[in-house]
C-alpha cells in the first residue's frame, strides 16, 4: 500500500476548495477560511506544512444556501455532500467529500456510516451575545449536542471522564432536549449581536467567538497556487484565536500534537473498497 506524503494530500484538499470557491462565486456564498487555514494563509501563503485538512467558515445563512444549492446543483458524480446533524453524520458541520478516495481518522473509524473520503469541513457561525452569562449557556448548549454527536460516532477516548461524559451525553440530549438545545444555540439569529460564535469545533470556550466587525469584506489573498478569502481583518481574528505570537512557528512539540485527519489515506481508490461484505469492519 502506497503512503502518501502530507503533501499530496494538500494537493487534493487543494482541488476541493478550488471547485467550492468556483461554485460559491457563481452562486453568490459568501466564505472564509477558519482556525489553522487561516492561519496558514497568512503564515505560510498556504497549507500549514503539517495540517492534513481544510476548514471554512459561513454564516448562518450563507451556510444554509450553500447546503440547499450544492445539494440541488453540485456535481454529485464527484462529490458527496455529508449534510450535518443526519443519522450517518451527527455533527454541527457539514462536509464536501471526495468521492474515488479514502481517508479515515483513527478518531471517527468506528463511525462506519458516514463517508470516509478527503474532505473540506464547512462550520457554521453563529450570532452571539456579548453577556457573559447568555454566552455560556450557549456555548454550554453546543458542547451537550457536540458531544452527543460524538458518542454516536463511537468517537474513542482513553480519558476516563471523558468517557463518562459521552456516555451521560446519551442521557441527557434526547429527542425532548436536542431541539430546546439547538434553538438555543441559534437563539440570536437575525440580531445583529457583536460577537460570532463557532462551537463546533475543537476550541475552548474563550477561544469560540470574536468582534463581527472582524468578517468585514471578505478579502482573498494568497493560498498555494490560487487566492482563497479570510476575514477582511483576519490578523485580528488570528490574534484573538492563535495569541499575539500567531505568527511565528511553534515548537517542534507543538507541532507533533497536531491532529491528524488521515491516519490511512488511499487517493486513487473509494473507502469502500476497504469495507468488509456487510460493511461492519475495515478490511486494510
Amino acid at each position: 500500500m502506497k503512503e502518501y506524503t502530507t503533501k499530496e494530500i494538500q494537493k487534493v484538499i487543494l482541488s476541493i476548495i478550488k471547485d467550492i470557491d468556483i461554485f460559491c462565486k457563481e452562486n453568490d456564498i459568501t466564505y472564509y477560511l477558519m482556525s489553522g487555514s487561516a492561519l496558514g494563509a497568512m503564515r505560510h501563503k498556504g497549507f500549514i506544512p503539517w495540517d492534513d485538512d481544510l476548514d471554512i467558515f459561513m454564516t448562518v445563512d450563507n451556510y444554509h444556501k450553500f447546503l440547499k444549492l450544492f445539494a440541488e446543483k453540485g456535481d454529485k458524480e464527484k462529490y458527496f455532500l455529508q449534510h450535518e446533524n443526519t443519522p450517518e453524520w451527527p455533527l454541527f458541520m457539514s462536509r464536501v467529500c471526495l468521492n474515488g478516495t479514502t481517508m479515515i481518522s483513527d478518531e471517527f473509524k468506528y463511525n462506519l456510516k458516514q463517508h470516509h473520503t478527503v474532505f473540506v469541513d464547512i462550520m457554521c457561525l453563529y450570532s452571539a451575545p456579548l453577556n457573559g452569562l447568555a454566552h455560556r449557556i450557549q456555548y454550554i448548549c453546543a458542547q451537550l449536542l457536540r458531544v452527543n454527536a460524538l458518542a454516536k460516532c463511537n468517537f474513542p477516548n482513553k480519558n476516563i471522564i471523558k468517557r463518562i461524559a459521552l456516555s451521560l451525553s446519551k442521557i441527557i440530549v434526547n429527542k425532548f432536549t436536542k431541539p430546546r438545545l439547538i434553538k438555543a444555540v441559534h437563539k440570536y439569529e437575525g440580531k445583529n449581536t457583536e460577537l460570532m460564535g463557532h462551537y463546533f469545533g475543537r476550541a475552548r470556550y474563550k477561544n469560540t467567538s470574536f468582534p463581527r466587525k472582524y468578517l468585514g469584506k471578505a478579502r482573498y489573498v494568497p493560498f498555494e497556487d490560487t487566492e482563497l478569502p479570510v476575514f477582511e481583518y483576519v490578523e485580528d481574528y488570528l490574534k484573538a484565536r492563535f495569541g499575539d505570537e500567531w505568527s511565528k512557528l511553534p515548537s517542534q512539540e507543538t507541532r507533533d500534537k497536531y491532529p491528524v485527519h488521515g491516519n490511512f489515506v488511499d487517493l486513487e481508490n473509494d473507502y469502500t473498497v476497504y469495507l468488509n461484505a456487510d460493511k461492519t469492519q475495515w478490511t486494510y
